[in-house]
């Protein structure tokens, strides 16, 4: 996805992964869930609109502008809030009485993000910083788990959908009016932008999908305090690949080492705080 970033817009960029998730997954949940697709309620039908409003327009949408006001290196530390948020909202709303380890490991992954996302001294004065541009960061950050909340009292609590149709129906209809939003932006890459950069992301799309549904069919056996600090750490994954395969874009340092590290043990507590 990175190297599709590069020469594709980032908003186009994430419609191609969504429209690739949607079709995969959408699929899977036809020839899986056909029996509970025809007899979908229409609540489920609105939850599932409002996720995928929530994901891959609002937050997407927040996120990315962000990345054009204040830069990455500003933007991405806000992700280190989700399992916080999570927790509170969890904790709040949804009544989830997470264990101590997890509450631990919580702020312990939370700790290691921002450790790996901390602006470094080579991109100080790169961008300029603008209030705005943190508040949008952190409400796509909100956007994404306010949707993980949902999923959880949809899937879970509910028990309205299966996660497949989920998954695949918030890519679909999450795309859909995404689409609506930037289809000019889509029709031009297609006119002018080189084919296997689009193909990146297509592939990428496939990966985003698998890993939709994974999160949704966790979100749908377990508390969300558990699940979305464990899949908010996916960047450091991301960070340790990158460093293996894209040199040239990314460079590691102490800090992305530790933080890794520290997310990791993070990790670690939260997994050993569910299932002890």
């Amino acid at each position: 996805m990175r190297i599709g970033t590069q020469h594709v817009a980032p908003p186009v960029a994430t419609f191609y992964t969504v429209l690739v998730g949607a079709i995969l997954i959408t699929s899977i949940a036809f020839a899986v869930n056909f029996d509970d697709i025809k007899t979908l309620p229409l609540e489920a039908y609105g939850w599932i609109t409002l996720m995928g409003i929530l994901a891959y327009c609002i937050a997407r949408v927040l996120h990315n502008t962000a990345l054009r006001m204040v830069g990455a290196a500003r933007t991405v530390p806000m992700i280190s809030l989700q399992p916080l948020m999570a927790f509170a909202i969890g904790f709040l709303i949804l009544q989830e009485r997470p264990s101590l380890l997890v509450t631990i490991g919580t702020p312990v992954i939370a700790g290691g993000l921002m450790m790996v996302m901390l602006p470094r001294r080579r991109d100080a004065g790169a961008f300029e910083i603008r209030k705005l541009g943190y508040l949008l960061a952190f409400g796509g950050s909100l956007a994404f788990v306010t949707r993980d909340a949902i999923s959880r009292h949809v899937l879970g609590s509910l028990a309205l959908v299966p996660p497949f149709v989920a998954s695949g129906f918030a890519l679909v209809f999450g795309g859909a009016i995404l689409f609506a939003l930037i289809h000019r932006g889509v029709i031009n890459s297609i006119r002018h932008q080189p084919m296997r950069y689009v193909g990146i992301c297509c592939i990428a799309g496939l990966l985003q999908g698998i890993a939709v549904a994974s999160l949704f069919h966790a979100l749908s056996r377990a508390d969300v305090t558990i699940v979305t600090p464990i899949y908010a750490s996916q960047p450091i994954i991301a960070l340790v690949l990158a460093s293996v395969f894209l040199r040239q874009l990314e460079s590691v340092d102490w800090l992305l080492a530790a933080g890794t590290v520290l997310s990791v043990a993070g990790v670690i507590l939260v997994i050993l705080g569910a299932t002890l």
